[in-house]
């Protein structure tokens, strides 16, 4: 019995140190399988940081974000972040500032979010009874209400030219919730404005102008002529319509006209107020281009830009990027009929000067009301 209990002793301990054997190997194996896995979870984590500590960064030194509205009293709920690579390019597009949601557009990006922009203020109906014969699209900002109500008394109303249809359209993006609700009063009384939900800054100009024209071609693409402007530029209406616009009747399919500039060179330094890096626009030249503070298109010109601007990169020099959408779609801008018809600089006011231009830029508002009521009693001292 003895022996057999010695056996059974050494037969034990085998046991044991088999099953203690079995464990180490299985434990062993658990771990090397798991430390690769753990690794790599944390480079994946470390990457996304990294990620958003970079794009985080760019967005705050030149993004340009848009507050969303669902109503001017409300503001969106943000979304919550997920951290993941997957949901990391929409939480960028969705970063909660100031309590609000807003949105990101690019500076330089792969993305382009050009068209996700929705209108807060809009006018959709303004061409269902008469098709206007030019579309005047005034980019603004909301504190400027004395430039809006001056071009209204002058150069910008509508009924300029007997017996030719014109609409004005201011185009604003978004600031604060009281200067919108300012715009929004304002709208009622004078049906004149389109905004959407971006940020209105200076580098937000590109959006702004691709607004106006996306409005023309959803709401009214039969326009014959639509000028783009802005709300400190005097613009000559009746000479426009009588001396340039008209003469082309029927209008052409494709016509672009304004100030135009050639072989311009991108400002590679980043104090300038055009300030272009190499990796937003890396060619050492700019596509001609007309001036953004007044050019001249036939209305069907506007969806081909709108359409452009889906595989056209984002720039906020606005003149440029329009620049680049014709570019895409083959369309060649065209020379004035005189060099001295759209001004980039401000003309010094004489009724017989003022009468055979376009555009002189850089006016104030009581500068439009003096000059328009001048050349409205000048009208024809100075002959044809």
């Amino acid at each position: 019995m003895t022996r057999y209990r010695r056996y059974f002793l050494i037969s034990w301990r085998c046991s044991m140190m088999c099953i203690f054997l079995i464990g180490s190997i299985c434990f062993l194996g658990i771990y090397l399988f798991f430390i690769p896995k753990t690794f790599n979870y944390f480079a994946v984590l470390a990457k996304i940081k990294v990620k958003e500590n970079i794009d985080l960064s760019l967005m705050e030194r030149s993004a340009f974000p848009a507050k969303e509205y669902d109503k001017p009293e409300t503001a969106k709920k943000t979304i919550s972040f997920r951290s993941n690579v997957s949901s990391f390019k929409q939480f960028l597009l969705n970063r909660k500032v100031g309590g609000l949601t807003v949105n990101a557009a690019p500076f330089a990006s792969e993305l382009n979010y050009i068209q996700s922009f929705r209108f807060v203020i809009n006018e959709r109906d303004i061409c269902n009874e008469i098709t206007p014969f030019l579309i005047l699209l005034i980019a603004t900002k909301a504190d400027e209400k004395q430039h809006r109500e001056a071009i209204r008394k002058t150069w910008g109303n509508e009924s300029v030219v007997p017996g030719i249809k014109v609409v004005r359209l201011f185009m604003l993006g978004v600031n604060s919730k009281e200067q919108n609700e300012a715009l929004l009063r304002e709208s009622s009384q004078y049906h004149d404005i389109i905004q959407q939900d971006f940020l209105d800054t200076y580098k937000n100009l590109t959006l702004k102008t691709i607004m106006g024209l996306k409005w023309v071609a959803t709401y009214c693409g039969g326009a014959n002529f639509v000028m783009k402007t802005d709300s400190d530029v005097f613009v000559n209406t009746e000479y426009l319509i009588q001396r340039l616009l008209r003469p082309l009747m029927p209008p052409p399919q494709y016509y672009f006209t304004g100030y135009l500039l050639r072989n311009g060179q991108p400002h590679r330094n980043n104090e300038s107020k055009w300030y272009m890096p190499k990796e937003v626009y890396s060619a050492e030249r700019y596509p001609d281009f007309c001036s953004g503070t007044g050019y001249v298109l036939s209305g069907t010109l506007a969806s081909k830009i709108v359409n452009a601007s889906l595989k056209v990169k984002y720039i906020y020099l606005e003149d440029i990027y329009v620049a680049l959408c014709l570019k895409q779609e083959g369309i060649d801008m065209v020379p004035p009929p005189k060099n001295d018809l759209f001004n980039l600089y401000k003309v010094p006011f004489s009724p017989c000067t003022y009468n055979r231009l376009i555009t002189s830029h850089g006016i104030y508002p009581n500068e439009q009301i003096t000059y328009w009521e001048t050349l409205q009693s000048n009208k024809y001292v100075c002959g044809k």
